[in-house]
């Protein structure tokens, strides 16, 4: 009942909060800012999570994963990129609510604080040349963009579960704003007690995000199949986890300058996870643009802390992630 009034709450809200489509602009390319890992995990493993998932970080990499969550979670994940210009964000909360369902709850926000507006400072002679700036009239703005995610988990059967996303989007600007409504769903299946397959798909009915200047911009679909497979190491009582994920987009990104970093329509991400007595994890990946990434991760009682760290040009710095998960017995 809470689920069904929530999916009819968001409905509403995006009936209301948009325009007709009829004469309207619409841009097929946005969506990015959904597309940037969450979990300092699952970003050393440059992405290649979809069949890893299985703790409260699923409910953005494969709400399915929420299945294998058998108590409460509390998620949380910071990053500074962009020379600790941009931040991103993200909490999340899990927890079982029947005996083979899990619910989730996640914010994200990426943004840009206290950008300078100098666009009516500007001080101009009676020809209209550019003389001088009137510092009184330079403003701050902010850049912010917003996901919620309502995720559910089902253990469908016992080698099956799926999982399904309903996702709210905020986009601000300055002085204007969108909104935006889309779902994700998607499958894990344990083939046995080593290897895992999944599939993601995002924003499986097109994810619709209109302005209020009457723009719209349109996030298309994305198909991701993900593997992990657990190879045991005899007598260290750990164990390592090759990652891979295959990566299906069905809008290619047209207006990146440098080709290098369009992964095109196919592409693939690669991780690997070594687990040392279930304490220390060392990490480390190759994602779909080509970057390389690293981590680490530390495991105590009811608290797990992790980091990674990416590499971007020296231009635009480099990334380093932290993220903490707890766990709450019942």
């Amino acid at each position: 009942m809470i689920l069904r009034t929530l999916l009819i709450s968001a409905f509403i809200y995006l009936a209301t909060s948009m325009q007709p489509l009829a004469a309207q602009s619409i841009s097929k390319y946005a969506g990015e800012f959904m597309a940037i890992d969450v979990s300092a995990r699952a970003q050393a493993l440059g992405g290649a999570f979809s069949a890893a998932a299985g703790d409260v970080y699923a409910t953005f990499y494969n709400p399915a994963g929420l299945a294998q969550v058998n108590t409460t979670q509390l998620g949380f994940t910071h990053t500074q990129q962009f020379l600790a210009s941009v931040n991103y964000d993200y909490i999340g909360f899990a927890t079982p609510f029947s005996g083979n369902k899990t619910i989730g709850l996640s914010l994200i926000r990426l943004g840009v604080d206290n950008i300078k507006n100098s666009q009516n400072a500007g001080i101009f002679d009676d020809n209209g040349v550019l003389t001088g700036i009137d510092e009184s009239q330079i403003n701050n703005f902010n850049s912010a963009d917003y996901v919620f995610f309502l995720s559910m988990g089902h253990q469908f059967r016992s080698k099956l579960s799926l999982g399904f996303n309903v996702k709210l989007v905020r986009r601000s600007l300055a002085d204007n704003s969108a909104n935006g409504l889309g779902f994700d769903a998607g499958f894990l299946y344990s083939a046995s007690n080593k290897l895992r397959i999944s599939g993601m798909f995002r924003n499986i009915t097109t994810t619709l995000i209109a302005w209020d200047t009457g723009r719209k911009e349109l996030v298309s679909p994305t198909l991701r199949f993900g593997t992990a497979y657990i190879l045991p190491l005899p007598g260290l009582n750990s164990y390592l986890v090759p990652n891979f994920d295959f990566i299906i987009n069905t809008q290619n990104s047209p207006n990146l300058l440098d080709s290098n970093l369009d992964s095109g329509p196919i592409s693939g991400a690669i991780g690997g996870e070594l687990a040392i007595q279930e304490r220390l994890f060392l990490r480390g990946g190759y994602d779909e643009l080509q970057r390389l990434s690293f981590g680490i991760g530390i495991q105590i009682p009811h608290i797990g802390i992790d980091y990674s760290f990416t590499g971007y040009d020296e231009e635009l710095g480099n990334a380093h992630r932290i993220g903490l998960l707890v766990n709450f017995d019942r």
